[in-house]
């Protein structure tokens, strides 16, 4: 076999040495005496051939596996599948993976394991499992694996087949796999609608857009309160000029408390010039103070960290641990930039610089809280009390404790994180945020949501209620919307998404390896589970009269034949199979099953409906919920082509998406006459 291009010994919290015997097999697969695991002093542990390999030198205590295949205790497994068992660890740690820890690479071995032990128990090679659907069926119904693990462990095997030599499940395989598999899971987090999820999301980017663009300002603000408000702790001047017609009286001030009466700040707010932005954020009752400069601070933090978890897919105990310098660019193998949060993950690999795949627009969030943080560690300094670590005021965490001398409470320094609010409680402790008949459930959002999510409590999600918004939910949410982006409704929002989305399933769908950073694995997985799930729920969704082929009822019917008879989970098989396949396009969507159309059908829609002599492509589905937008691109592009010289490539490029435009509107609205 070809010895793969192979990036060298990757093992969490264990010091590499590219000069070590264990850094790169030179034979693939590696030679019986490879050495697995070396002691401190060099001395070889546990060899490529031999029935256990120990960790313990990499894991710090006892670690070990058994492959089955020679004596001990343990599961058996015959030596030809023992062999391919191996190989699967050998990519697992000298492939191009994500970095694992010891302990990691045992869960996964236990789990995997699971499906050599009946292969050998029935006498068939591992590699020949896809071809006995009974022995498939078994495993399904007998395994102890979660379907999120096993299916990415599965989904990874298969698509480095050409290196491993072989696969376990191959599309068929994964099929019989998934409809015997035994579901023992909860019920699925809600998908919240497009029009509320898009709402929330430019509210919170209107909300940090107008405090970037004030921030001097309201630096200048904070520091004029600091500054008085020292003054005033010194001695029994006033803190704020007669000028502004405000007392400010007496505060007291404590070690298990600091209280100062309410102050009103709004002509030193409106003198800053930033008045009328606290009043439309955070002013309630006309009363404006000092804890509302804090409030609005804290507002600033929410919306930041909202707009993180919304386009990240992170847990909100993930993003509060967030650090000043999470925000990173990365340059791939095509030139493109990367942008990626850095951070702190616990849930499946225990890793202190995981790494999240966002899109740019984060990094307004991060720079709106790391000023607020600039400015609380700044109000930090008037403390005598408090004492904060060197470490900490270096790389401070990205969501700052609130540091204001005028606080309402004693702050306990205790911890370096905040532990986070529950979403839902925005709408009472910043009412002007989110407008609350605006996050009213429609009928409409209710039958996507329904759509999306199976037993949704209908206590909670009915038409005129109020939709629950929870942290959680914009995981599940933005893990559909990277695979299904054209449910939003704004219309530069969904492009914005598009982009974002083709870069995020680049990498957690595919060759995610080739980052230098490790990406977090828990958010692979999710965005791996969803994957089929949309490409199901898209493809069922072209039986409804509003998706028209341009060759007629005939070609529509050969498209859907795979959806007859067929219930949700045999639709994900086939989707494995790649029997189906389907994703959103500017004129309705694509099913071609071939390679990667070169046009997308997003930017560019000329070789969707044809033009000149060129008939529309056989794989096209035209969707006549999009008319309004398809006559919107009809006109710019005539608005384009006034403006553009006639002997151009851009013209003739146009022309031709505009002659595709006029053939799609009119398959339309011959069909509807």
């Amino acid at each position: 076999m070809t010895l793969p291009n192979l990036p060298g010994l990757s093992i969490l919290d264990t010091s590499v040495n590219s000069d070590a015997l264990n850094f790169r097999p030179n034979t693939w697969p590696p030679e019986y005496n490879f050495p697995v695991t070396i002691d401190s002093d060099g001395k070889v542990v546990s060899r490529y051939g031999d029935v256990r390999w120990d960790f313990s030198p990499w894991h710090g205590s006892v670690l070990k596996i058994y492959f089955g295949d020679g004596p001990g205790n343990g599961y058996k497994v015959s030596r030809e599948n023992a062999d391919l068992l191996r190989l699967i660890m050998a990519w697992w740690i000298w492939g191009s993976g994500v970095p694992l820890s010891a302990r990691t690479l045992v869960s996964k071995f236990t789990i995997i394991k699971q499906f050599f032990v009946i292969c050998s128990k029935h006498k068939i090679c591992i590699s020949e499992l896809s071809k006995n659907p009974e022995v498939i069926k078994e495993i399904a119904l007998n395994g102890e694996f979660s379907r999120q693990h096993i299916i990415t462990y599965l989904h990874d095997i298969s698509f480095n087949a050409d290196s491993l030599g072989f696969t376990i499940l191959d599309s068929n395989g994964m099929k019989i796999f998934i409809e015997n598999f035994k579901i023992n899971e909860s019920t699925q987090t809600a998908y919240i609608p497009p029009r509320i999820w898009s709402y929330q999301l430019l509210r919170l980017k209107e909300c940090l857009d107008e405090y970037l663009e004030n921030k001097e300002k309201f630096e200048q603000l904070f520091k004029h309160c600091l500054s008085a408000y020292k003054s005033k702790s010194a001695s029994n001047s006033p803190i704020f000029p007669e000028s502004n017609r405000e007392e400010f009286k007496s505060i007291k001030k404590s070690k298990k408390s600091i209280v100062t009466t309410k102050q009103c700040i709004k002509d030193l707010a409106t003198e800053f010039g930033v008045y009328h932005i606290l009043e439309k954020w955070v002013v309630v009752n006309n009363n404006c103070n000092l804890n509302t400069l804090s409030n609005y601070m804290n507002l600033i933090n929410l919306c930041g960290t909202a707009y993180i978890v919304n386009f990240s897919l992170m847990r909100i105990s993930e993003c509060s641990r967030l650090r000043t310098d999470c925000f990173e660019v990365e340059i791939d193998e095509t030139g493109s930039e990367i942008c990626l949060i850095k951070g702190v993950t616990t849930k499946t690999i225990k890793d202190q610089q995981a790494r999240w795949i966002v899109s740019p627009l984060v990094k307004t969030a991060v720079e709106s809280m790391k000023h607020i943080t600039k400015l609380r560690l700044l109000a930090a300094k008037y403390d005598s009390d408090l004492k904060l670590k060197e470490e900490f005021l270096k790389n401070p965490t990205l969501h700052c404790h609130c540091y204001e001398p005028w606080r309402m409470q004693f702050l306990d320094a205790s911890t370096e994180y905040i532990t986070p609010r529950t979403y839902r409680e925005v709408y009472t402790n910043y009412p002007k945020l989110f407008d609350e008949n605006t996050m009213r459930i429609t009928k409409k959002d209710l039958e996507i949501a329904h759509r999306l999510t199976a037993n949704l409590d209908r206590k909670l999600y009915s038409v005129g209620k109020t939709w629950p918004i929870a942290w959680h939910q914009l995981r599940r949410t933005g893990a559909v919307n990277m695979l299904a982006s054209g449910l939003v409704s704004e219309f530069s929002l969904q492009y914005q998404l598009k982009h974002a989305s083709l870069v995020m399933s680049r990498y957690y769908g595919q060759n995610y390896y080739k980052l230098k950073a490790p990406l977090s694995s828990e958010v692979r997985n999710l965005y791996l589970r969803e994957m089929y799930e949309t490409l199901t729920r898209e493809f069922k969704e072209l039986q409804s009269d509003n998706h028209i082929s341009p060759h007629g009822d005939k070609r529509k019917a050969q498209i859907l034949s795979e959806i007859t008879e067929k219930d949700h989970n045999q639709l994900i098989e086939s989707a494995k199979k790649g029997k189906i396949s389907y994703r959103e396009t500017f004129l309705g969507g694509c099913a071609n099953q071939g390679a990667p159309c070169p046009y997308g059908g997003i930017s560019n829609i000329s070789s969707c409906m044809g033009f000149d002599s060129s008939s529309p492509c056989d794989s096209v589905i035209v969707d006549k919920n999009k008319l309004p937008m398809i006559n919107q691109l009809k006109d710019n592009l005539q608005i384009q082509l006034i403006n553009t010289d006639d002997g151009s490539p851009l013209y003739q490029s146009l022309k031709a998406q505009l002659e595709s435009a006029e053939r799609a509107i009119n398959v339309i609205n011959t069909v509807q006459i």
